[in-house]
């Protein structure tokens, strides 16, 4: 079997010997699961809460798909940076509590699994905190088209605190599984300038023809899963049935050549 389709799997019990860190970067390894870090029970009671927050639910529509949100994404206000830290902060006060500490719990559990020696929410000077964490909804029939993040490229000429990091992840917590489907697919390929050939303006995501013929590696998460990638390169959620996908997620940059200390955002 290819490197690329081995997934590594991590429990709390295991003494971490080395950092896995440069094997997600390179993407040596697709994929690291946390499994067992957050209990069911802790998933469930979230999502309880999360029900309260249902006129906070954001719904952007596009041609080809729709993203069903619950916190401001960067990439929707790279042109106007400031309507992110607005919706935030008319957000914030209706986040339940339990929302919060999962977060910095996750944030701890990443901290650890990876030997950062700090993890933080970043900054924007004059505007303040950016949001530490996501929560995505994929209902049934929804699925999540062939696309990339790129942060450092989608607001390169914002001047924002998080174009100036060095690497780019991706970390999603599993808060319900849906009955069948959502399979994330990561595809052996990182975005290239001539890519956009690929690209339907207006719509979500890239052509299928992109990742012709690229390796890939497929992942079902379990409630309760931690799951951190490289989100340079190519991925996708397959079709959900049944029960709605629910994710928490947020990116992180490594900040230094050392690669030891690391600020996230949604």
């Amino acid at each position: 079997m290819a490197i690329f389709n081995q997934i590594r799997v991590i429990n709390p019990t295991m003494f971490v010997e080395r950092t896995w860190l440069d094997d997600i970067v390179t993407a040596r390894v697709p994929l690291l699961v946390l499994r067992g870090f957050l209990t069911a029970d802790a998933s469930q009671a979230v999502v309880e809460d999360l029900t309260r927050c249902r006129e906070k639910v954001r719904v952007s529509h596009y041609p080809n798909g729709a993203l069903t949100t619950l916190g401001p994404y960067l990439a929707k206000y790279t042109s106007a940076p400031e309507n992110y830290f607005t919706e935030l902060r008319d957000i914030q006060p209706s986040l339940p509590d339990s929302l919060m500490t999962l977060k910095e719990n996750v944030y701890r559990w990443v901290q650890r699994a990876l030997q950062l020696e700090t993890l933080q929410t970043a900054q924007e000077p004059g505007l303040g905190a950016y949001s530490g964490s996501i929560v995505r909804f994929h209902a049934n029939g929804v699925a999540n088209p062939l696309h990339n993040d790129h942060i450092v490229r989608d607001a390169a000429d914002s001047g924002l605190a998080v174009t100036h990091i060095l690497h780019q992840l991706s970390c999603v917590v599993c808060l319900q599984e849906c009955d069948s489907g959502g399979v994330l697919r990561v595809y052996k390929k990182k975005w290239r300038q001539e890519d956009e050939l690929f690209k339907t303006p207006g719509e979500l995501g890239y052509q299928s023809g992109v990742v012709e013929e690229c390796e890939t590696c497929e992942f079902s998460p379990r409630k309760g899963d931690i799951y951190i990638f490289n989100p340079v390169y190519y991925h996708e959620i397959d079709r959900v049935a049944g029960d709605t996908r629910i994710t928490m997620g947020f990116f992180f940059g490594l900040t230094d050549k050392k690669m030891k200390n690391a600020i996230a955002w949604s």
